[in-house]
């Protein structure tokens, strides 16, 4: 009898263990915070009274960034880096002898430009604004 009860507690005590161990992918995946950021956007800029269409898309070459069609409504594109609700345009070149920089947060439906600014040889712009979808 004693038998029986110590083998039924080691099969009783391994079926937990084996449970406690299962892989539980849930728990790896966050998802991509860059979602939040992909849409075409209605720009408000405060420096020029402009206002004008955006779009953020997915950088496919890299985890972390997205890439902002018409940045500053200059025509040309610039890469965003998305680090949670935040978005960063580190200093580039984005053609026809400009160059942008900035940062800006995500608010529910509003990334709102902190600052941003972008410049030429001969002038520089600094300004804010505000994306809605």
């Amino acid at each position: 009898m004693k038998k029986v009860i110590l083998i039924i507690g080691i099969l009783v005590g391994s079926a937990c263990f084996w449970q406690s161990c299962t892989k539980d992918d849930s728990i790896l995946i966050d998802g991509d915070s860059r979602e939040s950021f992909v849409s075409a956007w209605t720009a408000v800029d405060q420096c020029s009274k402009q206002t004008y269409g955006v779009d953020i898309k997915i950088d496919e070459s890299n985890s972390t960034q997205v890439i902002i069609v018409n940045f500053a409504n200059l025509g040309r594109p610039a890469t965003g880096i998305i680090a949670g609700n935040n978005i960063y345009v580190e200093k580039q070149n984005i053609g026809n002898g400009y160059s942008a920089e900035g940062n800006g947060k995500l608010n529910g439906s509003v990334i709102t430009w902190l600052s941003y600014n972008y410049e030429t040889e001969s002038e520089l712009v600094e300004c804010t604004a505000t994306y809605s979808k």
